[in-house]
């Protein structure tokens, strides 16, 4: 009885604690992003070439700087869209799956066109 509420008491203090500032979270998106490239769709729809991916995405969107700050779309929308890239793993050296991606590719124009993407 006692794992019962001690176990999801656990698990909810693991993730709390101060939020990341909108510079880091914008980063944390692009480079699960750019581990993504070779999914179908993620380089054409970002209009990536062959360049580097995370300094090509840094630089698009300003988030590189200490002081940026999300505006359109907004911190929540982001921190909703990137939900099915952290889905399966939090893990920045992992890849998300394909299918997670392509799920954001489709349901968040609006954070692809930020990141100075194009839709299909």
């Amino acid at each position: 009885m006692r794992l019962l509420v001690l176990g999801p008491l656990a698990l909810t203090l693991a993730c709390s604690g101060p939020e990341a500032p909108d510079d880091a979270l914008c980063r944390d998106v692009i480079t699960r992003v750019c581990l993504a490239r070779t999914c179908a769709g993620v380089s054409e729809q970002l209009a990536l070439g062959t360049g580097d991916c995370q300094a090509t995405l840094q630089e698009r969107t300003g988030c590189a700087s200490e002081d940026f700050a999300f505006s359109s779309p907004s911190r929540e929308r982001i921190l909703s869209c990137r939900l099915p890239l952290v889905r399966k793993s939090t893990d920045l050296d992992r890849a998300p799956s394909c299918g997670d991606v392509a799920e954001v590719l489709q349901s968040c124009p609006d954070v692809i066109n930020f990141l100075g993407g194009r839709q299909p």
